[in-house]
């Protein structure tokens, strides 16, 4: 559970949004946030997974500003419902993923095995 955020003193005392200059790895290439601007200033904020790849996720000045000013409303919002505990996302696997069978048990028919559970043919 997490206590709400006027419970804690920092609240309102965020270090500020990543700047350029501000001595972290900034490097020349695409935002891929909100403007999608290329040849600017980024910074490397995170990588992400999709069901075909993963790649790392680069965000300009304006846009880590805008992310940042997200976080904080969303964060300003939630402490507002102190009644109501805070609780992460439920994940499921998405709909266009087949169930894994574990092919536990196995049965034979005409010289070849299949898993009972999932009818696939096995090649042992």
């Amino acid at each position: 559970m997490f206590a709400p955020a006027v419970e804690r003193p920092w609240r309102d005392a965020w270090p500020l949004v990543a700047q350029v200059g501000d001595g972290n790895a900034w490097v020349t290439g695409e935002c891929w946030l909100f403007c999608r601007r290329e040849g600017v200033a980024v910074l490397w904020v995170g990588s992400v997974t999709t069901p075909g790849a993963t790649g790392d996720v680069y965000a300009c000045g304006p846009c880590l500003a805008e992310l940042d000013h997200m976080v904080r409303v969303q964060a300003h919002d939630r402490d507002g419902h102190g009644d109501r505990a805070a609780q992460s996302a439920t994940l499921t696997a998405p709909a266009h993923v087949t169930k894994t069978c574990e092919h536990r048990q196995t049965e034979r028919h005409d010289g070849k095995t299949y898993c009972r559970d999932c009818e696939r043919q096995l090649y042992l």
